[in-house]
Formats: C-alpha cells, structure tokens, sequence
C-alpha cells in the first residue's frame, strides 16, 4: 500500500470512529464519508499489483479531457479484503472486487447504503482473474459513468443546504428559473434574457493565498432548429455572448472559446444527456482570453424551455491556475445540472 493510501484509510478510519460514536443508536447507520473524487477499492494485493488492478486504475484515473493540466477523473485507494471491516466500510465509492471460484455468478451488483447513507458500493464477481477482467472492461463506462453520478448528487446534496436562498429567489423572478448557487456569488449583470454570476476567494496554498475565479452564465435564445445542440454551434453561441459580456482583466479583452493551441486541437466536445427527464446538451472546453493571458475550463449545459421555444444555456468556468481544478469543475456541473424551470406563478 502507497503512502496516500495508507493516510486515506487512516483518515477514514478516523472519521468513521467519530460517526459510530455520535450514533443515536446501534442500528442506524452513520453518514458516508471520503473526499470529493475518491473511490475505495477492495482487493487483494496481489490482483490490485497484477494486471486486475492496473485495469481498474485505467478505468478511474484516467485523465480528465478539457483540463489545462492532467488530472485523473477519480482519486483511487486500495484496500485488502480483511482491512474492509466496519470503519472502512462507511466510504461514500466502494468497488468490491470478488475474484474467486467461491463467486456465485460474474456480473457487476450496484448497491446503496449498504454500509452507510448515500453510500454507492458496485460488487464485480467473477470465478477467475481473466472473466474478471472481462466483465469489468464491458462494465467500464458504467462503473466510471455511475460514480461520475455519485459524486455530482452528493455536491448536489450539500449545495442544496448551502444555497443562497436570496440569489436564487432572484434568478427566479427575474429568468423564470432555479439553479441551486451556494453562497458567495454575487450577480454581475442580471436581465431576463442574461445573468452573470461570479465568486472570488482567496484559497491558500504552497503557504499562500491565491486568488481563485468561479463564473456562472445564464442565457436564453430563441430555438431555431436541432443543430443548436452541437458543438460548433454552441461555440459559436458561446463567443458572442462572452464577447458582449464577459470583460477580460486588460482594457479591450474579453472571453473566448479555446480552438487550438499552436498544432493541439483544442476544440470542446459534447454529449447528449438528461436534464430531469428532458433531452439536454453538455459541453467541456477550455476559455481564454482575448487580448490577455487568462484562462481555464468550462462546462455549459443547453436544453429547452417548458415551452420548447428558446435554447436555455447555463455555464460554469473557473480560474485557479495555482490548484487543480477537478472539484472546482464537478460542483460548478452540479450548480448547472440543478436547473429547473419555475412555474409560471413562481416566475415574475
């Protein structure tokens, strides 16, 4: 076991002794704990050494796309079987690795609460390391996609008891929609067809404080057809409204969508998703700026109205060229994905 592991377990350990002692009661299960990002893996050190585990590292460490420097999508620590009793068992990602002729069938189980509330374990079985192997590489997106989820509802949850109910009630009014913002954000421009949304704070690190930027965007515009919802549309879309409202820190500078640099194709990419059980457009790309040296990722989110009559966007970017920036971008994609239209008595 790495040094980072060992002090993630100890760390956990720690944390749950803390749970299990404030419990009101034997039976009740204690909250899952674990940092943003982390996945807990259970299995044994002579598969996690082989090529079993080097493929579950594949899977949750691979590198983030659309980031300014390489970050793995998840921070991964493994445990032995028999190190997985009742402290460890309360991480909020588990995957459980049974490679064993004991198994009693191959197939991926997704499990919640098991151990803990808001727990998300995922149990792999299979009777050898090969059809282990096997199921896992079949079940990769799946696994990597499920906590992907995992991680943007648990932001969500928190964001939800932390939002600021006075900016939120203005968006409100003023769009005729909600989006979950916590507090520190103060609202830059706000009209009913756009709204800017900003938080600075000062963040230390390496026995500094640097400065780190979070932007929200909200704009609307009319529906036209179903190439709206495509990468070179919407970056298009994106440039003309940061041109018109988003100002870079040099006189004459101003925000745009980063295309390439020098021979690197730097051009966003783009997926389909569900937005509340509606047909929504996700997009990850890097910003610049125009006339200045400044920039970062960014993640939109494009969708209908109820009325399916304008194209709502909502972004998110930060600036934070000092730290990494992958739960930066996961909690700004947890604010956009808690979009939801108000009712039109609710909307001014």
């Amino acid at each position: 076991m790495n040094a980072f592991s060992s002090g993630l377990l100890r760390l956990l350990s720690f944390h749950l002794l803390l749970l299990q002692a404030c419990a009101d009661g034997p039976s009740r299960k204690p909250g899952s704990v674990g940092g943003d990002g982390e996945v807990l893996v259970v299995m044994n050190k002579a598969h996690w050494d082989g090529p079993q585990g080097a493929l579950v590292r594949s899977v949750l460490e691979q590198e983030m796309p659309h980031m300014t420097r390489p970050e793995p999508r998840f921070t991964v620590a493994q445990v032995a079987p028999a190190q997985f009793a009742s402290l460890l068992q309360g991480h909020h990602s588990v995957i459980v690795a049974v490679i064993s002729g004991e198994a009693d069938s191959t197939a991926l189980r997704i499990q919640r609460d098991v151990h803990a509330t808001g727990q998300l374990l995922m149990q792999a079985s299979a009777l050898d390391p090969e059809t282990w192997m096997d199921l896992f590489q079949r079940q990769a997106g799946t696994v990597a996609g499920g906590f992907e989820q995992h991680q943007r509802n648990r932001i969500a949850a928190r964001l939800r008891g932390t939002q600021d109910e006075a900016l939120v009630s203005s968006l409100r009014t003023a769009m005729g929609l909600e989006l979950a913002i916590p507090g520190g954000y103060r609202v830059l421009e706000q009209t009913p067809r756009f709204a800017r949304l900003q938080r600075d704070r000062l963040v230390r690190g390496g026995g500094l404080e640097h400065n780190v930027i979070e932007g929200l965007l909200v704009h609307r515009h009319p529906y036209r057809s179903d190439s709206t919802f495509s990468v070179p549309y919407l970056v298009e879309l994106r440039d003309s409204v940061t041109r018109a409202f988003v100002e870079g820190p040099d006189p004459g500078s101003y925000m745009v969508v980063q295309r390439s640099f020098e021979q690197l194709d730097l051009m966003p990419g783009g997926r389909e998703t569900v937005l509340d059980g509606r047909f929504a457009y996700v997009m990850h790309g890097l910003f610049g700026m125009h006339g200045a040296k400044m920039g970062g990722p960014f993640v939109s989110l494009s969708t209908l109205n109820s009325e399916g009559t304008e194209v709502v966007t909502v972004e998110g970017f930060v600036y934070a060229p000092q730290f990494n920036k992958r739960e930066y971008l996961r909690e700004l994609e947890a604010i956009l994905f808690s979009l939801r239209f108000a009712a039109p008595t609710e909307a001014g």
